[in-house]
């Protein structure tokens, strides 16, 4: 019934007049769409619209149809909806296997992704290559992109909603993947008819068994010479307290493990990386009556992070971690013509924003900081539609108050400590569309957003080397005005899609790391070696899409701008961000040779990231001593990379349906480099410096089996 809701629009004929109707269901977990909306209207037609078109759709945000999404490429045997993302416009995934991910010029810390409601704070395994979420329990996901909300806040950039198990099961289900990078297993259970239970379990294998195949094969090792893998895990269940009421709860917990070993002269010494999510919470949902619904939550995010590494002949072990507890009330009420949502949310956070650890020969020192902060919000929005034109308006009430820090280390002066302060905001938010003709609309939306916690780059080795930082006395919080607007077209009785948008973003009290690990051990105060300044981006995006017929796909193109300007960097003038990327495409199609054989493909094409590099270096007293040039003069080289796949549905076997998968991600071995590097290394009183690129992922062939039982 959902998918239906979401993709079918009814017509009937009536002799007389149009009218709406409207009421809440009361079997849902989605508060987004818990409004049941039919139309009559005086002709006999029935029609089909896809959920990409983007015609009618509201400030809400594109609703993905996960089962359509999952039809995309399937590389390397997972189909992963969430990673499908990048493909769809507005999202730059940064790099070479790289976890972070930028929406219109934005940081990868400004998205609020969700799971079931609770924050996520890194979204990806393998530095990238998988998502954390299990794609056999994704059952809704929501992308916004512009014209967020008020309910959501807290991020200025985006929000990914992703919901497991919001269908009820009705007979047991199981479900899994037998593949060479990674293998996945998960079931469903109805235990009775008002109490059902879910579990899953994925773990790869990339270091240990597909690597040393292919150095093995012949393949070049610097392209192979690298240790990586993960694991995760989710369970839940949903319990019907009664037709109205309905409690569920849910629990993920996932590491990743990476190990960048370089064999050669310039060695980075083994450096390894841990970091993992545990998210878990309840959501109570009840339906007062047919115009009035709840839903609360209750969640829990837990974020570690830990290094090994050896940078600039010295080893230093790296440790952050970011606890919250957050509990959230989402109200609806249908009155006429409009839908009004209103809520609370408050949360309580700990941080560890940095714990370093360094050992120069028999030498050893560290440094530890500890932060914490308690949020609240209030919102307010209304959405309402007349004729042609749809409104919603929406205003946030934010307060975020900074605790007097726990510090543990002698190195600080205690006189500078954080002492505790109050911060608030308003955040307006419009958005608006108008329908043109039932083929095209134009649609604008404007909104301020704030954003009270940050995750700020260490340094830059392609790894989530980052420190939590929180508003406080000495920093203050960051905040956006984001402006959109587009124009929407269905070509061919809507066989096609078209869409060209533009935006302008404008950042203030952005934040960067102004110096190096050993400044962390002289510093007072961490927040004395953060760098605070403004930026903007701007640029157009453009989508053409196919989506009748047995070959089906699309091309996007952005073209963007993305500037900081920093009063302590580049002399106070404006330089290019590290993820400014000029052009950015993605080129997807798939073709259903029959009813089971079906091949598809992804081109993607990225202008290089920007790097802030030496130019030179010198030597006082035996210290190696860098000269840079303007900042972020250095760019990466272009990005490319083709992705290939081969599903063939195997005949069932009783109840068992099946299928092959025969994936080849990086079909022409394009060497992407997800780091670049200096080192500096003492033979016999002599030094050397070199600047290097690290390759993490070859071509990688893989062939997988999924089942569903």
């Amino acid at each position: 019934m959902r998918y239906f809701l979401t993709s079918i629009f009814l017509f009937i004929m009536y002799p007389a007049f149009a009218q709406e109707q409207y009421r809440i269901l009361k079997d849902t977990t989605d508060s987004n769409s818990i409004v049941l909306r039919t139309q009559q209207i005086s002709e006999i037609e029935v029609s089909a619209r896809k959920v990409f078109s983007n015609i009618k759709t509201g400030s809400t945000g594109i609703y993905i149809d996960v089962k359509e999404l999952k039809k995309l490429p399937n590389i390397m045997g997972d189909a992963d909806p969430f990673k499908a993302l990048q493909y769809m416009g507005g999202i730059s995934q940064a790099g070479e296997a790289s976890a972070n991910m930028n929406v219109r010029g934005g940081e990868n810390d400004q998205n609020q992704i969700l799971l079931n409601g609770a924050p996520v704070e890194n979204p990806t395994h393998l530095l990238g290559l998988f998502s954390v979420f299990n794609p056999d329990l994704i059952d809704q996901m929501t992308y916004i992109k512009s014209g967020i909300p008020a309910e959501y806040g807290g991020r200025l950039s985006s929000v990914i909603d992703i919901k497991n198990f919001a269908a009820t099961p009705t007979i047991t289900e199981l479900a899994g993947n037998l593949g060479m990078i990674a293998s996945r297993l998960s079931f469903k259970l109805p235990i009775t008819d008002k109490f059902s239970i879910y579990a899953a379990h994925r773990r790869s294998y990339l270091g240990t068994i597909v690597i040393p195949l292919l150095l093995k094969s012949g393949i070049d090792p610097k392209l192979a010479q690298n240790n990586f893998e993960f694991w995760d895990s989710n369970m839940g269940f949903q319990l019907r307290i009664s037709s109205a009421t309905r409690l569920s709860g849910h629990f993920y917990s996932g590491m990743d493990i990476v190990k960048v070993s370089e064999k050669e002269r310039f060695s980075l010494d083994d450096n390894t990386s841990r970091w993992g999510n545990t998210v878990g919470g309840l959501q109570l949902n009840h339906t007062f009556s047919e115009n009035f619904s709840m839903v609360h939550y209750l969640n829990l995010s837990d974020f570690k992070l830990q290094s090994n590494l050896n940078w600039l002949n010295t080893d230093y072990f790296i440790h952050s971690d970011k606890s919250v507890l957050q509990y959230k009330s989402d109200f609806t009420y249908l009155t006429g013509q409009h839908k009004i949502k209103t809520g609370v949310e408050l949360s309580a956070g700990k941080m560890l924003p940095v714990a370093v650890q360094k050992q120069i020969s028999d030498t050893t020192s560290s440094v530890v900081a500890y932060s914490q902060s308690t949020d609240a919000a209030l919102y307010f929005r209304d959405e309402w539609e007349y004729g042609p034109l749809l409104i919603n308006l929406g205003l946030r009430a934010a307060m975020h108050i900074s605790h007097p820090d726990s510090r543990e280390q002698s190195v600080f002066n205690f006189s500078n400590r954080n002492s505790g302060k109050l911060f608030y905001g308003l955040e307006p938010r419009i958005f608006g569309r108008w329908l043109l003709d039932e083929s095209s609309s134009f649609k604008l939306s404007a909104g301020k957003y704030y954003q009270y916690n940050n995750r700020v780059q260490l340094i830059n080795l392609g790894l989530p080397l980052e420190i939590f930082v929180s508003a406080s006395d000495k920093i203050k919080p960051s905040s956006l005005w984001h402006f959109s607007g587009g124009y929407f077209k269905t070509l061919s009785e809507s066989s096609w899609e078209f869409s060209a948008e533009t935006y302008y973003k404008n950042f203030l009290n952005l934040l960067e790391f102004g110096g190096n690990l050993n400044d962390l051990f002289v510093a007072n105060n961490i927040e004395n070696l953060l760098y605070t300044g403004r930026g903007y981006a701007y640029g157009a995006e453009f989508m053409l899409r196919k989506n009748a017929g047995r070959f089906h796909g699309w091309l996007n193109y952005t073209l963007g701008w993305n500037f900081r300007q920093f009063d302590d960097i580049n002399n106070g003038q404006p330089f290019q961000a590290t993820n400014d990327r000029r052009h950015d495409l993605s080129l997807i199609g798939f073709y259903n040779i029959n009813e089971k054989l079906s091949i598809s493909a992804a081109f993607v094409y990225a202008t290089g990231s920007r790097l802030n590099l030496p130019r030179s270096w010198f030597i006082i007293d035996s210290n190696v001593v860098l000269e840079f040039s303007k900042y972020n003069s250095f760019k990466m080289p272009d990005y490319h990379r083709l992705d290939i796949s081969l599903n063939y549905k195997l005949p069932a076997w009783k109840k068992l349906q099946s299928e092959l998968n025969f994936s080849v991600y990086n079909v022409y071995n394009r060497a992407n480099p997800f780091q670049v590097y200096y080192s500096t290394q003492s033979e016999n009183g002599k030094y050397d410096f070199k600047i290097k690129m690290s390759y993490l992922t070859p071509v990688l062939p893989s062939l997988s089996w999924t089942f569903r039982l």
